[in-house]
This record gives structure tokens, C-alpha cells and sequence, in this order.
């Protein structure tokens, strides 16, 4: 019953869904659990390998959450169609809305691939009439899988065999718990997902179930073994969940950090720690009436109802580095909803200081308008000695988009699907679209110097943004979060295979930073993202840094032992614990020879030989905002920051 009302009282945090004291209570409780010296029960071996080598995600359902049929439907919808065999298990009582789910999403398909196909025969037809056909219509068949163009009425890809708008295999077993003694009523190895309609009657079932899991796909980054189980409320105390957790936790034991964060995020959202339940009733009796007051953002932007505002930050001195006296950090805050009447905007977020270098548009979190104030100066790379805009657009409500999983805002994480809602992100989209056009303007239509930057879910949306931008951008940069494609978007609406999509920054740098302690988004489902960017979206300079001790929220350390020694399960378990505290101080180095070199170029070679000087300010950053030290990284291996001298023209 807490769980709900987490949902509706979640506070104002730096990051994204893993808001709320739900996470802290249970892994406040967690790590109690093993200062006392609790041995969390260890599973069979056989369980243990079974369950570490799939992904593990559950889905509340039911009550104030989506129901199972729409939830099932969800899943269906964003299947990609290369992604393998799909089998639901379900009880016999449940087989019949399965089914139904499942005609429908099939149908739908078949619907689409039908008006596309009519598309092509018209097409086809005009053309042998002397017809032209424009590049754009020509550019709807164009492979999901191998993006090589196919022309005239083939439906499938002459280079890989993909064939168009097909429905991915899913097939349905009735799970009857009379006649587990006779073995599975599914064939052994046949699928690369499985989804729990109906959740297991113990932990044993549960393993049992996941022997239906294709084994070649255990280390496949593309093509991950999932179950996914839906979870009704009243099942979280059941003698069932318990043994899930169980099996869980024991696992969690025997793997290594990115894979125990993957662990978390389902641990999060279904263990039953037993504190915390008297505080979060209190808290809502206490704000059920200023509810509507709790969710609207208290920041000082907000409160001066803004349509626009600029602000002026000194570059951080270097040694052996003359600045000009235009120097500086142009920060521009805009809210999103100033962007529906640009026009009014316009007069107060104009450059005040001519020729600037390059243009920032960044997007923050969930939950949090100010996560960069009072740290705008290190937006400029070291040895920067020109002007550099920042444009920090506020997003509504402090949320860009709208979450269909709306439990996972309060506790719990992504391990394979973040379910997106795509009306509301296109709703921001298209307002970006007109601030970027704007920048662009600004710059003298050079919008190669224009970087789109997005943290957690701020980072999607920009993504999104940069995916389907038709002009030439310098790149993107993202920390902790993920690429907004299938199975988190609809397969019709995936930006990655929508017709007409621009290709114009296929080869612009994508630079995003991962935790490895990540249990919002683990580092499986950022690799298996990037990957399907690089596969499917044809992009050609995609990197991924997975960075050690690096959760959602911040840098994490090593717990300091007890004074009188730690258990052996917490000293097992020392090194994944989640407590957020500041990292060791480096011991300083000698500068690089190279680095006058590097401040005439504003290259990235020798980054470390010039923020060395700055250490100890460099130290307090890293901890609180590791984005933008990796943003001073690459950004100069984007965008030209030698200082312009003209003044902007618009």
C-alpha cells in the first residue's frame, strides 16, 4: 500500500526514477541487515547459474497501476521484430485474455504493413507512368537491421533477409500448477523472452520457468535472455515473492557489480524490507492536502515565473592561459513552456557578448530544474578562451515526458525495458525542434557547433532530438541514461527505423557515460542500446564509457568497516553497497610537456595536463557533477572552440 503513495509523493531529487525514500528505506534496511551479521539464504547451483545469466525485470500491475491485458499490450507493441521468440506463460484462467492481447497486436501489425505495401504498389505504379519519386518516399524502405535501401515491392531485405512490418514470434503456455510434476508444458530452450503473466507459485517455479530461455544468447549484447514477471501489490508479501527475493539476493552474491545493479533495480521494486511503512502513511496524512503544492517544482526559476534569463560566469583561470575579457559562460535559462510563444522568448535569452564559440542545449533530470547551478563554469573545457552559450531549457512540471510504469517513478529500475510515452515526448520534440532552429540562426546557420546534452531522462529526450534533427549538429553527450529506441519506444513509432528519418548526423560523434553501479538503467541495457544505435540506426562514432562506482545518483565508496569487525555476508557484499559519498583524492602529477600544445589547439589529448592545476575544484566536481567533467572531455573533439571574433548575426 506504500507503494502507491510514493508514486504520488515523490520529492524533488537530483536524478531520475529512482526518486523517493523507497530506494534509501530498502537499502538503508538492506545494508542493516548485513551489519548484524544476516546471511542471506543461498540458493542451489544450479538456480544461481540459471538465474545469472538472464535479466530479471518485474512490472507492478493492477490497483493504481495499468492493468495486466495493457501492460501485456505495451510489451507487445515495442517488441522489435528481430528480437527472437516471446512466450507467455500464463494460468488457465488468464490464457483467454493472453490470446486476446495478442490478436490484436498482430492485427495492428498486419494493419500497418498493409497501408505501407498499398504505399509501394502506388508508388510503383506512378513511376512506370513517368513519374518521379522523391528521395524521401524512396528512403521508407530502408532496412531495420542492416539499413541498406531496397527498392519496388520486395518484402523482405535483399541484403539480410529482414522482412517488412513483420510481428515478432510470440506463443502461449498455459501454466497449470497441477501438473508441474509432469515437467514443463513448454518446450525447453525456445525463446529469447519470457514473460510471467501470472506470477510463479515459488521461487523453484520461477527458475523452473526460465530453462525456457534460448542458451546461446547468454552473452549476446543484441539479443538478451529476459523474464519478465508482472506483480500485483497483494502478491509483494506472498510466501512466493519472498523466495523470488531469495533467489535474487543469493545470485546477486556471485556476479559482478553492472550485473548486481541489475539485480537492484528488480530488488527495489519488489523486496519487502518491513521498515519504512509507518513514515510514508505519516507523510501522507501529513501533505494529502498540499499534494498538488509538493508536486509543483519550488525552485527559484520557477517562483520568478520566467519566460527568460541569462547569466554571465567567469572561465575557471589556468595557469599560462591569457583570457579575453569577452570570455566567459553565457548561461541562458529558458523554461519549455516559453517555446510555445517563442516569439515573446526571444528578447530575453539574445546573446549579450558577440561571437560566441559554440552552442550548449542541455536537459536535466527528473525531478530537479537546478542540478548544474553554481557549477556553470566548468561547461568550458580547460584552455577555453573564447565565449561559450549554454542554453538550459526547464522542462513542465519538472518531467519532460509522461511514464506509463508509473511505479517505477518511486522505487526500482529499467533492467531491459524503460516504457516510454511517445505523444508526450514528441509534444517536447517538436518544441526543441524551434529552439535548436533558433540556435542555429544565432550561429549563422552553422549548426555543426551546436552539442545537444541531456542527463538521465533529460538525456532520452535530447537523444530523441538529436536523432531525428535534419541539420548537421556538432554531437551528442549523455550521462546515466539510455537511447530512446525499441523495446522502450513502439516498433511504428522507433525514431531509429522511421521512414523519412534523417541521416544527416549518422556520423557525428555520441559520447554517453554509464555507471556501472547504475540500478536505474544498468549498463546491460545502455550496451544493448548502443549497440541497436550502431546496428540498426547506422551511426558510426558511438561510444560508451562505463565508469567504476558510478550509481544514478552520484559516485559511490566502499562502507567503512565496524570497530569490532564485519560479517562475512557483509564483507562478501562490501563492494556493492550503495551508500553515496565523495571519491579518494588523486595524488597530483606533473604536468604533461604537451600541454602548451594542447591550449594553443583545444584538443583533448592532453585534457588531464590542464585540469590538474585545478584539482582540488576538478575532485569536488567529479563528485557532484561527474557529466560535465565528461562533457570538458569530448566536447572539444566536436566542435571548434577557437574564439570567433565577428558578432553574431541573426
Amino acid at each position: 500500500a506504500a507503494l502507491g503513495a510514493m508514486v504520488m509523493t515523490t520529492p524533488k531529487r537530483r536524478c531520475s526514477m529512482s526518486t523517493g525514500a523507497s530506494n534509501r528505506g530498502k537499502r538503508a534496511a538492506r545494508a542493516k541487515q548485513q551489519r548484524s551479521g544476516f546471511v542471506v539464504p543461498e540458493a542451489d547451483a544450479v538456480d544461481i547459474r540459471a538465474m545469472r545469466n538472464a535479466v530479471h525485470q518485474f512490472g507492478l500491475v493492477g490497483g493504481e497501476y495499468d492493468s495486466k491485458e495493457d501492460r501485456l499490450q505495451q510489451l507487445l507493441d515495442r517488441l522489435p521484430a528481430d528480437a527472437g521468440a516471446t512466450l507467455i506463460l500464463a494460468g488457465p484462467s488468464s490464457a483467454g485474455a493472453v490470446g486476446a492481447a495478442i490478436d490484436r497486436c498482430r492485427r495492428k501489425a498486419m494493419a500497418a504493413n498493409a497501408r505501407e505495401k498499398a504505399e509501394r504498389y502506388k508508388a510503383v505504379a506512378s513511376l512506370a507512368q513517368g513519374g518521379d519519386l522523391s528521395a524521401e518516399h524512396l528512403e521508407k524502405w530502408t532496412c531495420g537491421r542492416c539499413t541498406l535501401s531496397n527498392a519496388g515491392l520486395l518484402d523482405a531485405c535483399q541484403s539480410c533477409g529482414g522482412r517488412r512490418g513483420a510481428f515478432p514470434k510470440v506463443t502461449v503456455a498455459v501454466v497449470d500448477g497441477r501438473s508441474e510434476s509432469r515437467g514443463p508444458q513448454w518446450e525447453a530452450a525456445s525463446c529469447q523472452l519470457v514473460i510471467n503473466y501470472d506470477f510463479p507459485r515459488s521461487g523453484a517455479d520461477y527458475t523452473r520457468r526460465l530453462s525456457a530461455l534460448h542458451p546461446s544468447a547468454a552473452k549476446l549484447t543484441a539479443l538478451p535472455r529476459v523474464c519478465y514477471t508482472f506483480v500485483k501489490e497483494s502478491e509483494l508479501k506472498s510466501s512466493a515473492n519472498r523466495e523470488v527475493v531469495i533467489l535474487l539476493r543469493s545470485t546477486r552474491l556471485h556476479v559482478d557489480d553492472s550485473k548486481a545493479a541489475e539485480f537492484d533495480s528488480a530488488l527495489e521494486l519488489i523486496e519487502d524490507t518491513g521498515e519504512g511503512d509507518e513514515g510514508d502513511d505519516g507523510d501522507e496524512e501529513e501533505g494529502g492536502e498540499d499534494e498538488d503544492d509538493e508536486e509543483e517544482c519550488d525552485c527559484a526559476h520557477c517562483r520568478g515565473s520566467i519566460i527568460g534569463s541569462t547569466s554571465y560566469h567567469p572561465l575557471l583561470p589556468v595557469p599560462g592561459v591569457q583570457l579575453e575579457a569577452t570570455s566567459g559562460v553565457e548561461v541562458v535559462r529558458i523554461p519549455l513552456r516559453a517555446l510555445e510563444d517563442f516569439d515573446k522568448a526571444v528578447p530575453f535569452i539574445a546573446p549579450r557578448l558577440p561571437g560566441h564559440a559554440a552552442t550548449l542545449i542541455c536537459l536535466h533530470c527528473l525531478n530537479v530544474h537546478t542540478p548544474w547551478d553554481g557549477w556553470e563554469q566548468y561547461f568550458a573545457p580547460p584552455g577555453f578562451r573564447g565565449t561559450l552559450r549554454v542554453v538550459l531549457v526547464l522542462a513542465d512540471g519538472v518531467s519532460w515526458h509522461e511514464y506509463p510504469d508509473s511505479a517505477l517513478l518511486g522505487c526500482g529500475g529499467s533492467s531491459w525495458v524503460d516504457i516510454l510515452d511517445m505523444d508526450s515526448m514528441d509534444r517536447t520534440d517538436m518544441l526543441l525542434e524551434r529552439l535548436v532552429d533558433h540556435e542555429a540562426a544565432l550561429l549563422n546557420g552553422e549548426s555543426e557547433r551546436i552539442v545537444l546534452m541531456g542527463m538521465s531522462q533529460g538525456g532520452g529526450q535530447s537523444m530523441l532530438r538529436f536523432l531525428r534533427s535534419p541539420l548537421r549538429l556538432g554531437g551528442w553527450i549523455g550521462s546515466v541514461c539510455h537511447v530512446p529506441t525499441a523495446p522502450h519506444t513502439p516498433r511504428s513509432r522507433d525514431p531509429l527505423i522511421a521512414a523519412g528519418r534523417p541521416s544527416v548526423n549518422r556520423d557525428a560523434p555520441v559520447r554517453l557515460l554509464a555507471g556501472e553501479c547504475d540500478s536505474v538503467f544498468p549498463t546491460g541495457l545502455v550496451l544493448r542500446d548502443a549497440t541497436r544505435l550502431r546496428n540498426v540506426g547506422g551511426f558510426t562514432n558511438v561510444e560508451v564509457e562505463v565508469r567504476k562506482r558510478l550509481a544514478h545518483e552520484g559516485p559511490l565508496e566502499e562502507p567503512k568497516p565496524r570497530k569490532g569487525g564485519m560479517s562475512a555476508a557483509a564483507k562478501r557484499d562490501r563492494s556493492r553497497s550503495p551508500r553515496r559519498v565523495s571519491p579518494k583524492k588523486a595524488s597530483p602529477k606533473k604536468a604533461s610537456p604537451n600541454k602548451a600544445a594542447f591550449l594553443r589547439s583545444g584538443s583533448s589529448k592532453d585534457f588531464e595536463a590542464a585540469l590538474l592545476p585545478r584539482s582540488k575544484s576538478f575532485i569536488k566536481a567529479e563528485r557532484r557533477v561527474p557529466e560535465l567533467i565528461f562533457l570538458q572531455k569530448h566536447l572539444p573533439d566536436m566542435v571548434d572552440l577557437s574564439a570567433r571574433d565577428s558578432p553574431e548575426a541573426c
